[in-house]
């Protein structure tokens, strides 16, 4: 496992609808977010604002300033993964938390270790921090995260649950 993690906009406001911030700071040493991802977060209208903001005052998160941001990163994504990815970059030993599937590929491309919420959770499960997966994953998509049936029962598969399809 990695001693840290890089957290992008989408999973800290996934994790935070759920209540489950928490998890990062139980897997992993050292949580970063970049001051871009930090501002997309708090400039949005939900307990995603005070969730973060309250992680961050806790020491839960340290907000990083990254001075050199790729261009080449700022054309293909939105500020906040292309300073996520540009964080990873530079800090060797972390993993990037990051859903969205065009800024995961990049990262793959750049042999950056990637996870996702599902995979979070998944891992979350393996250290006998949370019981299930599937029921916070469905929580989080009624919450607007958008998860297809077909992901739901892939991840099933890996967890070891059952997906119903009417969930």
């Amino acid at each position: 496992m990695k001693k840290c993690i890089i957290a992008d906009a989408g999973p800290i406001i996934a994790l935070c609808k759920i209540q489950k911030l928490r998890l990062l700071n139980q897997l992993f040493e050292t949580c970063f977010i970049t001051e871009e991802v930090y501002q997309e977060v708090i400039s949005g209208n939900d307990i995603a604002v005070n969730c973060l903001q309250s992680a961050v005052k806790n020491q839960q998160f340290k907000v990083v300033s990254i001075k050199n941001i790729s261009s080449d990163l700022q054309i293909l994504l939105d500020l906040g993964e292309a300073s996520s990815i540009s964080l990873a970059l530079n800090q060797k030993h972390c993993a990037l938390l990051i859903d969205e599937a065009k800024g995961r590929h990049i990262a793959k491309q750049y042999k950056l270790s990637v996870i996702g919420l599902a995979g979070l959770l998944i891992l979350a499960k393996k250290h006998h921090l949370i019981n299930t997966v599937l029921p916070l994953l469905i929580d989080v998509r009624n919450n607007g995260y958008w998860l297809s049936n077909n992901f739901l029962h892939e991840v099933a598969k890996l967890s070891n649950e059952i997906f119903d399809d009417n969930s």
